[in-house]
């Protein structure tokens, strides 16, 4: 069954494509409540980032998103949100 990309259900099957070896860096699985604050984090990060490129600052925003983005991203067993926050960034 496919889930809405922002649900719960799709992260924990997204957890265990993204995840499916344990070793080392594998970020433990997130409650529902944990999962649904770092998504909405996830969501404004990409509007800061959108607002630094926006604002000339590349070089910070790629820092940024190597810093910030990435980081949460994994923990959220998404390979790139960026398209999934694109159209909410854009009609806001």
């Amino acid at each position: 069954m496919m889930y809405p990309f922002s649900s719960y259900e799709a992260y924990i099957e997204r957890y265990k494509m993204f995840w499916s070896e344990e070793g080392d860096g594998r970020p433990p699985i997130l409650s529902e409540t944990e999962f649904r604050k770092k998504f909405q984090l996830l969501k404004e990060s990409y509007r800061t980032y959108w607002e630094m490129l926006r604002g000339g600052q590349e070089s910070e925003a790629a820092h940024y998103y190597l810093n910030v983005i990435n980081p949460l991203e994994n923990e959220l067993a998404i390979a790139d949100g960026a398209d999934n926050f694109l159209l909410d960034d854009e009609n806001q």
